[in-house]
């Protein structure tokens, strides 16, 4: 090859490689318009959403049951579940799930778990009977289409439905809280620590045993 052509192949292959970084670049930038577009509702309603949320808690009687639904019950329900528990004594609190049964939770969320104070060793998932809907004061699932699932399989009426996310104080990317299923630890404590925010609203807004409206928070 003479050195005209290997210079030629040299600038051809250059360009090639610029070029495919550049669509690399492109191609993630075009991802991230995607998603801040697509969720860009969920942060403008938010407010709106969390605000409708507390006046929902704060105009009806002190739940005597909560359910708490994810799709498989074995990261999201389990989890706010068990922190509503603790918190909440005099209420009865379980979860379910619209897949799966009998599967324990993830190590890694045996671990998230453990350090704030949670031991979910011994928990195994469920799928949602009647019975848990029929029982159920307030039940809380983790998006809008579970809140549709639910409405559609069980009809349920709204006022008993609670979207977690809503209950967050802090707006986020999206209105569902995220699955951490098969993800990071980084993913698992994302998802919990949000998951916190939303119970501490919701112990906030039932109040304690026997409070009228006005004493809740």
């Amino acid at each position: 090859m003479t050195s005209g052509a290997a210079r030629f192949g040299d600038r051809f292959f250059m360009q090639q490689s610029a070029a495919k970084s550049l669509r690399s670049v492109l191609r993630g930038y075009l991802k991230a318009l995607y998603h801040t577009v697509r969720n860009l509702p969920d942060r403008i309603l938010h407010p709106k959403r969390h605000a409708a949320v507390r006046r929902q808690l704060a105009a009806m009687r002190r739940p005597r049951r909560i359910l708490v639904l994810c799709h498989g019950n074995i990261c999201r329900s389990p989890y706010l579940a068990a922190v509503l528990q603790r918190a909440l004594p005099d209420i009865a609190v379980s979860s379910a799930g619209f897949v799966g049964a009998d599967r324990p939770v993830p190590q890694l969320s045996l671990e998230v778990s453990a350090r704030r104070g949670l031991d979910l060793s011994r928990f195994r998932s469920r799928p949602i009977f009647d019975d848990d809907v029929s029982n159920a004061s307030l039940i809380v699932v983790m998006d809008a289409r579970q809140a549709r699932q639910l409405r559609k399989l069980f009809q349920v009426d709204a006022d008993r439905i609670v979207i977690a996310g809503d209950l967050d104080p802090k707006s986020s990317s999206t209105r569902a809280i995220r699955d951490p299923w098969k993800q990071t630890v980084d993913v698992f404590e994302s998802s919990f620590t949000r998951l916190d925010r939303c119970a501490e609203t919701l112990v906030g807004a039932l109040g304690l045993p026997d409070d009228p409206p006005e004493n809740r928070r």
